[in-house]
C-alpha cells in the first residue's frame, strides 16, 4: 500500500536538496507582472506596459495567485492595491528588476557581426501577405541570421525578450521603444468581387444593416478595429466572429460575409471587392520596433534597416492586375 511521504520524507536531489526547492513556484516575469500592476494600479494600463492583452494579464496574474495560494491585490472600482503577499513580492522585483535588465542586455548588445536569431513578431495578416517576400530578400542578403517569426494578435513584449522585433500596427508604440513609423494603414469594408458586376461604393452605416458581417470577438475591445466593429455594426447583422483580419479574411473568401479589411490586401488579393471608401477614423500607422538596449546589437540593425523599408514598399505597391 502507498503512502503519502511526509515532510521530512521528500524526494531530493543528488545534492541533497528537496525538488521543492530547486523549483521555485515563481521566475522573473511573474515577479514583473505584480511589480507593473503595483506600480500603475489598474490592470488594462499594466498590460499596455507589458505589451499584453486585458484578458491575457488576468490570466497571468490568477496563475500566480493560484500557485502561491495568495491573494496579492484588494480590487475596488478597478484600482488594483498590494496585499501584504503582494508587497513582499513587489519589494524583490523592486531588487532584481535594475541587475535582470542592466546584465541581459549587456550580453544580448555584444554581437558585432550580423549573425544569430532574431525573433519577429507580427500580426498574422502580415505574416501571410507583406512578409514572405521581404523575409525571402533577407534571407539571401543576410544568409547568418536566423528569424523566427511569431504570428500573433495580441501584443507580445519586447522589454521581457518574447520578442526582439515587433511589427505593430497601432496608433503609438511606448516611449522605452525605439523604432520607426513605416507606413500608414487604411481599412475599408470588402465582399467578393462577382463576374460583371462592378458595385458603388456605399458607407459603412448602410452596410451595416443590409449585409451579412464577419466581425470580431464580442468580449474583444483591446484594439480600435475591435470597437469600431462594436459599435458600428449591430449583433442582429454578425454572422461570424474570429480573432483576426487573416480568418476574417478566410471566412470572407468563403462567402460567409463582407468583413473590415486592411486595404493593402487589394495587392494580394484581386478577388477583394472594395465597397466603402477608406474609413477616416480607422488610419493606423505601421511601426518597427525594437528594445532601446538592443537596437545597437548588429543582427538587429540588419533587420531593422533592411525588413522595415522593404515591408514598407509592399504594402504601398499598387494592387495586382485583376486576372
Amino acid at each position: 500500500m502507498k503512502t503519502k511521504a511526509t515532510a521530512s520524507e521528500q524526494p531530493v536531489s543528488n545534492d541533497g536538496v528537496s525538488n521543492s526547492q530547486v523549483r521555485p513556484l515563481l521566475n522573473w516575469g511573474d515577479f514583473e507582472v505584480v511589480w507593473v500592476i503595483s506600480r500603475i494600479g489598474q490592470l488594462s494600463r499594466a498590460a499596455e506596459t507589458l505589451a499584453l492583452s486585458h484578458v491575457t494579464l488576468l490570466r497571468k496574474l490568477a496563475a500566480i495567485e493560484t500557485r502561491l495560494n495568495a491573494r496579492l491585490f484588494d480590487r475596488l472600482r478597478g484600482h488594483y492595491t498590494a496585499t501584504a503577499a503582494g508587497e513582499e513580492l513587489i519589494q524583490a522585483a523592486e531588487h532584481m528588476a535594475p541587475a535582470a535588465r542592466a546584465a541581459e542586455m549587456r550580453v544580448i548588445g555584444q554581437d558585432l557581426r550580423p549573425q544569430g536569431h532574431v525573433r519577429i513578431t507580427a500580426a498574422g495578416v502580415l505574416t501571410a501577405h507583406a512578409l514572405p517576400q521581404v523575409l525571402g530578400q533577407f534571407a539571401s542578403a543576410f544568409p547568418d541570421v536566423k528569424v523566427e517569426l511569431l504570428s500573433t494578435r495580441d501584443l507580445v513584449s519586447l522589454t521581457r525578450r518574447e520578442a526582439d522585433v515587433a511589427l505593430r500596427i497601432s496608433d503609438a508604440v511606448p516611449d522605452w521603444l525605439v523604432g520607426r513609423q513605416l507606413a500608414q494603414l487604411d481599412f475599408k469594408v470588402y465582399g467578393l468581387k462577382r463576374p460583371g458586376i462592378q458595385p458603388r461604393l456605399q458607407k459603412h452605416t448602410t452596410l451595416a444593416r443590409q449585409r451579412r458581417w464577419i466581425a470580431f470577438e464580442s468580449d474583444a475591445r483591446e484594439l480600435k478595429f475591435d470597437r469600431w466593429l462594436l459599435d458600428e455594426v449591430p449583433d442582429s447583422s454578425v454572422v461570424l466572429r474570429v480573432d483576426s483580419f487573416e480568418h476574417a479574411l478566410a471566412m470572407l473568401r468563403a462567402g460567409l460575409g463582407i468583413a473590415l479589411l486592411p486595404a493593402f490586401l487589394e495587392r494580394s488579393c484581386p478577388e477583394l471587392q472594395p465597397l466603402t471608401e477608406a474609413i477616416g477614423g480607422l488610419r493606423t500607422p505601421l511601426w518597427v520596433i525594437t528594445h532601446k538596449e538592443l537596437s545597437q546589437t548588429m543582427r538587429i540593425k540588419v533587420v531593422m534597416q533592411a525588413i522595415g523599408p522593404a515591408l514598407a514598399h509592399a504594402i504601398a505597391a499598387p494592387p495586382d492586375p485583376s486576372p
